[in-house]
């Protein structure tokens, strides 16, 4: 099964996915700049699919699927793009941009109030190892045997410490769960006189365990693959449109192929959570990776449906 095709929002579908199941996000989601217009040229339709997803939900649901090292691609605008790239989630902090330069300006509903734009943001996130999403953090025992002999909870502790610096380490079953700074966990000590806890483990020692754990922990290597016999990849991308169109906001597949192949391997999983017309799945294919696709407009669902199974895979 190469491909998995929901019809639906992609924030109540993306919460029944399997969480760090995804290697690469590639996503061209609604902008929200042109919602309600009239488009001329595409049969008088209105732009209502065109309803920008607000970023704090979009970056943790995507969070949530995203394996550790994985990389998040959105294609923005402005001032979308400051939203995103303000509003990024702390486990997937923006990276950096590049440039999709077109061959001419797309729609321009605003020509004739603002300068028309050539170009398009393509913006790179990566989800890092910060935390221990697999909950099995060798400290998260002993964590539990100072909060329980200590008789308090996080809460508790902030008041006692003045702070809540010690919240990551007082939540055991949280997964921000950390190691403290030597000066927190020597004020746990002083306040909660951790001493004479039963197998107390001073703070080197509790060092030594986060050390060998943090580096014996098999993780996915981040993915960024060069063109082929080239030494660098430029940060402007320069595609033509591809000259079948389906959707007014259609990227070309030769482009999304460019992407796919710089930020995963073959056999990876893809998931576009507002495939449109199912560019990104088609260059999936094309690529030899898995393809996930959420879209919510049923007219375009089966647009990308359709093309998807003429491009020789039938999707499930």
């Amino acid at each position: 099964m190469n491909c998995r095709l929901y019809h639906g929002d992609c924030l109540n579908i993306m919460p029944t996915l399997q969480p760090g199941s995804v290697d690469l996000i590639l996503c061209d989601p609604p902008y929200g700049t042109i919602k309600g217009a009239e488009l001329k040229s595409w049969n008088n339709d209105t732009t209502q699919w065109d309803d920008a997803i607000e970023p704090a939900a979009l970056f943790a649901a995507c969070e949530r699927v995203l394996r550790v090292n994985g990389m998040l691609i959105l294609f923005a605008r402005e001032p979308y793009t400051s939203r995103l790239i303000t509003n990024a989630h702390n486990n997937a902090p923006f990276s950096y941009r590049l440039v999709w330069k077109k061959e001419g300006f797309g729609i321009g509903l605003n020509a004739r109030k603002a300068p028309v734009s050539y170009f398009e943001d393509v913006l790179v996130f990566s989800k890092i190892a910060r935390y221990d999403p697999k909950f099995d953090h060798p400290l998260r025992e002993y964590a539990r045997r100072v909060t329980t002999f200590a008789g308090v909870t996080d809460t508790q502790a902030r008041k006692a410490l003045g702070h809540s610096k010690a919240s990551h380490f007082l939540t055991p079953d949280g997964i921000q769960f950390g190691l403290p700074t030597r000066d927190t966990y020597n004020q746990l000590i002083d306040v909660y006189n951790l001493t004479a806890l039963p197998g107390f483990l001073t703070y080197e020692e509790m060092k030594v365990i986060h050390e060998n754990w943090r580096n014996n922990r098999q993780l996915p290597p981040r993915v960024f693959n060069l063109p082929p016999g080239r030494g660098h990849k430029s940060n402007v991308l320069e595609y033509a449109r591809d000259r079948e169109r389906y959707h007014p906001t259609q990227k070309p597949v030769a482009l999304l192929e460019d992407l796919i192949q710089t930020y995963s391997n073959p056999g990876d999983t893809v998931l576009d959570f507002t495939m449109g017309s199912g560019s990104t799945g088609v260059a999936c294919l094309n690529t030899g990776r898995r393809f996930i696709g959420i879209e919510k407009d049923k007219k375009y669902f089966d647009i990308a449906a359709a093309r998807i199974e003429k491009s020789g895979q039938v999707a499930a």
